[in-house]
């Protein structure tokens, strides 16, 4: 039997280094905690709100959320529309000292974050609720790269998410975007050599034949073709508080499993608060793994997460 698990994205200062042991550390912050047969990652966008990509890696990682509402200012709102826009439905909320419930039943209105459940912030209880998460582990092995480095004597290790399906000691995969092969060596969960792992389990494998940079972030592994383009038709939704619309000769930065890539739209259009059809062309090709492609202007004012379209 495989190992269950999932990836918190805890946004929210001094919470997640009480939530499990400290990892990998580099503009996210990786913690572990093993509750019984459930391995539960913490990540945290360390690198936020300097970096509005930190946010969106963390996101993008996860299958819930922890939100520690501690003020009500501009970063409260972007991460807000953050949530909003990456469709984070399963979460929990946590109130600091200062901030009162009922104002925010108003901003939360019609975004994940208004069925989020109201949780004190006890290390145990968190837990217990968070290892409650569900998941399927049906179908092949789909592994999203989040960190890649090499260790003596072992070779290229990769650090990533099961997206999809159970992941096998010895499986041959491909990766993506750029089609190489690799053949899993072993793979690690919590520091102890496994068989395999299921469905959001976040694992360590050594990778036969290849390089740290050919394995990175942003790169996925899967026994399955994975959609690898760059161009891309979507029905792009822009949030009510978008500083902008989207017309043809429009730039801004697309996101897709912790991929960053510049996008100009080449046909269509879409006005804040609204829905319209666009067609795309990123800068290179990445491969796509969920339904939504995130958008995003890091030089832009606040919110510089302004929507986000689906495949």
């Amino acid at each position: 039997m495989a190992f269950t698990g999932s990836v918190t994205a805890v946004l929210g200062r001094d919470l997640a280094h009480d939530l499990g042991k400290k990892g990998t550390v580099s503009d996210v912050t990786l913690y572990n905690h093993k509750q019984g047969e459930t391995v539960l990652a913490f990540v945290e966008p360390s690198g936020y709100p300097d970096k509005v990509q930190s946010l969106i890696t963390a996101l993008n990682m996860s299958d819930q959320v922890i939100f520690k509402v501690s003020e009500l200012n501009s970063y409260f709102a972007e991460t807000l529309v953050a949530l909003d826009a990456a469709g984070m439905e399963t979460g929990f909320l946590i109130l600091g000292p200062d901030v009162l419930a009922d104002p925010l039943k108003k901003l939360f209105a019609g975004t994940p974050v208004e069925n989020y459940q109201l949780i004190e912030q006890q290390v145990v209880p968190i837990r217990e609720k968070l290892a409650e998460y569900k998941t399927d582990s049906a179908g092949d092995p789909v592994l999203q790269i989040d960190h890649s480095f090499a260790v003596k004597g072992v070779g290229t290790v990769a650090l990533g998410v099961v997206k999809k399906g159970v992941l096998r000691r010895h499986d041959e995969l491909t990766i993506y975007p750029n089609h190489l092969k690799a053949l899993v060596k072993s793979i690690q969960v919590s520091d102890v050599d496994m068989e395999e792992a299921g469905v959001g389990v976040r694992v360590g494998i050594a990778v036969k034949n290849l390089r740290p940079e050919e394995i990175d972030r942003g790169c996925v592994l899967s026994k399955k073709e994975v959609l690898t383009t760059d161009t891309l038709e979507l029905d792009a939704v822009l949030s009510k508080y978008s500083p902008r619309s989207l017309e043809v000769g429009d730039v801004f930065l697309a996101s897709s499993a912790l991929n960053y890539a510049p996008a100009t739209v080449v046909d269509g259009a879409v006005t804040p608060g609204s829905k319209g059809r666009i067609k795309i062309k990123l800068d290179k090709a990445v491969p796509i793994i969920a339904d939504r492609v995130l958008f995003m202007d890091p030089g832009l004012k606040m919110p510089r997460v302004f929507g986000y379209g689906l495949v």
